[in-house]
Order: C-alpha cells, then sequence, then structure tokens
C-alpha cells in the first residue's frame, strides 16, 4: 500500500549516553508526518514564511495568549495570539528582523510560558528559559 505525499519534519538532538561507565555521543532523530490540514496547528518551533516568523502554542485552557519577546520589548499585551478553538491552538504571524530574537508566551496575562519547540534556549534570569527564533538575512 502506497501512502500520500506528506510534509516530514525532521529533528536532531546531539545527547550524551553514559551506560556503565561508557560514555557515547548519540543522535537522537524524531520524525513526525504532518498533514497538510493540521500543519498549522501542531506544536512547532516557529517557523519563518514568507508573511512573517508564524508562532503556534497548543494551550486549550488559555483564554489569552500573547507573544512577548526582545522584539515587542518583553510587552505581554502586544502581540495576540488567535485562538483556534477546535483544536485549543493559538497563533500569530509576526514581521521580524533578520537576527536572533528571545521570546516566551504570556497565558492570561500573567503566566509566562517558555516555548515547548523553538531553534535555541537561553536561561531568563528567573530560573526559566526564553526561546530564541533566528530570521535569516533576507537574500537579494
Amino acid at each position: 500500500m502506497r501512502l500520500p505525499s506528506m510534509p516530514l519534519a525532521v529533528s536532531g538532538l546531539r545527547r550524551t549516553l553514559v551506560v556503565s561507565g561508557f560514555s557515547r555521543t548519540v543522535w537522537i532523530t524524531a520524525f513526525a508526518v504532518v498533514s497538510a490540514s493540521c500543519a498549522t496547528t501542531r506544536p512547532a518551533a516557529p517557523a519563518v514564511t514568507p508573511s512573517g516568523v508564524r508562532f503556534v502554542l497548543i494551550h486549550p485552557g488559555a483564554r489569552s495568549v500573547a507573544l512577548a519577546g526582545s522584539f515587542n520589548q518583553w510587552s505581554a499585551s502586544s502581540d495576540l495570539l488567535t485562538r483556534d478553538p477546535r483544536r485549543g491552538a493559538w497563533t500569530i504571524v509576526v514581521t521580524l528582523p533578520p537576527g536572533e530574537h528571545l521570546f516566551m508566551y504570556v497565558v492570561d496575562g500573567s503566566q509566562w510560558i517558555s516555548p515547548p519547540l523553538a531553534a535555541d534556549y537561553v536561561d531568563d534570569g528567573f530560573g526559566a528559559k526564553n526561546g530564541v527564533v533566528v530570521v535569516p538575512p533576507i537574500e537579494q
């Protein structure tokens, strides 16, 4: 039986495995097949698109979700995500200049959430992690 063609997302993590005093560096690879109809509502790292960077957070119980980051002076109200009530997904597309940008999600105006998926993470100085999104330079 042949399966229909679908986008394939591949992600790799390098980890050191220690077993009985021996250590080995291994690559842990995760594969995810995503259908076109649900590609925007799966947990995903921010994605650079032609219209900007798309951020997605799955949080069905939230009443509001905002995107706060180095690009909006960490405002908890400037960039509000739109809710898809059927899937519990919150999304926003934000135009960002090329470079590295730190971000977190703010749920219900006061709960700061580290991104579940990001290109990288850095300590936020308060015991949590900021996500990092990298916007590549525009090719001329």
